[in-house]
């Protein structure tokens, strides 16, 4: 997993993903270990974000089950199986603020 991890990292990273964040998410959830969140400031800047996780997954050969959104999407969301990642425009994650939601659950910085 910690493998994946990085690669994840490096691919969000790559796109300049900003205020990254990921969550233990195993306790709420059996079948999803991490969620992570991150945004970008544009919706070109979130729709790249999201597509160069597939493609780094898919050049790590770490399975990509879906991608939800496209190019004029404010919110794309990827799911990894075991992990999903959340990539927002900023002012759409300020407005339905996940980490509210996510509160209880031990997170930290996932920049790099």
């Amino acid at each position: 997993m910690s493998e994946m991890l990085e690669v994840l990292r490096k691919a969000i990273d790559e796109k300049k993903g900003e205020r990254t964040i990921i969550y233990e998410f195993s306790s709420l959830n059996p079948f999803i270990d991490h969620v992570i969140i991150t945004e970008a400031s544009n919706l070109r800047q979130v729709y790249a974000i999201a597509s160069n996780i597939v493609d780094r997954m898919k050049e790590h050969n770490f399975p990509v089950r879906s991608m939800e959104g496209d190019k004029d999407s404010r919110w794309v969301l990827v799911d990894l199986h075991s992990v999903i990642v959340h990539v927002f425009l900023d002012e759409e994650r300020d407005h339905f603020q996940l980490e509210k939601l996510y509160a209880d659950l031990p997170c930290e910085d996932f920049s790099l």
